[in-house]
Order: C-alpha cells, then structure tokens, then sequence
C-alpha cells in the first residue's frame, strides 16, 4: 500500500522488521500469533506501517539439497517495538512452509480494517491473526447449465489470496452428484 502526500510525491508505508530494543521509550512490544509473516497496519494519523517477521536469511538448515530442520525464531527475535498508540489491523501474511521447504502462503487485506488494537508504551501486546482459509460456494441451475459462486476469504470475510513458491495457485473445484460423480470441474480465477 502506497500512500499519497498532500505534495502528490508517494510516500511508502514504514517498515519494521528487527527485533526490538531492550527499552524504547514511548514504543510498546508487538508479538504475534503466527512465527513467519507480516502485517500491515494503520495508524490513528492514517499512516501504514509494516511489521515483518520474515527473514533476512534462509529460515531452514540444507544437507544435499533436502531440508533437514527448519530453524525456529527465538522469543527475543518475535518482539517489535511499535511507538504506542492505538492501530488497526489493514493486511496479513501468513508464510508455513512444506517437507520440501517451498513456501506457502496467505495473504488477506480489508482496508476498512479487520480489528483495531491498542499498542501501550513498556507493555507487550499479543497480535492474534485467525489464520483459517474460509471457502463459501453454492451452486444453482440455469438455462444456461450450473452456476457456481465460490467465495474465499480470511478472517472477517477479508479479501484473500493463496500462493505457493510466489505464485498465486488457481483454485479448482469439482461438483459432485449424491453418488460421488463428477458432474462439473473446473478453475477459477482470482478477482
């Protein structure tokens, strides 16, 4: 999300993606739910910030091309410092990992906002983010033959996308009879 300055020139949203110091003051800590990702959210002023638990570096130990363990984030390395202040949740990115080490991930956005929050200087704030795929669909027939309305979304019915290695994967579907049979498959598109 870029956003615009009364001057026209864009002004791209702050990044924090470091662990914290040991004491800032006026900030409060911001720790979250899941242990690879981002958020975006938006201040009171309206301006956008990211905050990013992805790493710099491989999060994975390699012997001869196979994945032998996946290197898991310390305590200390989850906490971001945040100035206090009362936000709202806009975006998240949620990243897991298959054997093979590809990566995998959620990507959900509502820019009128999934949950505000308080951030509250020297104090540590959990950020849960629900990060369940929600798959909605419902069929009817027409003259024209079946009509198929398939929603997915995340949490609050926010606009979501899925992507695997950072490409978004087409979404298919079948629709069955009682029997089991396949009457209609197919893919869809995101928009």
């Amino acid at each position: 999300m870029i956003q615009f300055l009364a001057s026209g020139r864009l002004k791209p949203p702050l990044s924090i993606h470091l662990p914290a110091k040991p004491v800032t003051v006026g900030h409060g800590v911001l720790v979250p739910s899941f242990e690879e990702g981002s958020v975006l959210l938006k201040d009171a002023g309206g301006d956008v910030v990211r905050v990013s638990w992805e790493p710099l570096t491989s999060v994975a130990k390699v012997s001869g091309g196979k994945v032998v363990a996946r290197v898991k984030p310390t305590v200390a390395s989850m906490r971001r410092s945040l100035p206090s202040g009362v936000y709202t949740l806009i975006g998240y990115r949620v990243i897991r990992r298959d054997r093979s080490g590809r990566s995998w991930l959620v990507s959900a956005t509502d820019p009128f906002g999934i949950r505000k929050f308080a951030v509250v200087s020297g104090k540590q704030k959990r950020l849960d983010v629900d990060e369940r795929v929600s798959v909605e669909c419902a069929a009817r027939r027409t003259r024209m033959g079946l009509r198929l309305q398939v929603t997915v979304s995340g949490e609050i019915e926010a606009g979501l996308s899925i992507y695997r290695a950072g490409r978004r994967i087409p979404m298919e579907y079948r629709v069955l009879d009682s029997g089991g049979g396949v009457i209609v498959r197919g893919g869809m598109e995101y928009g």
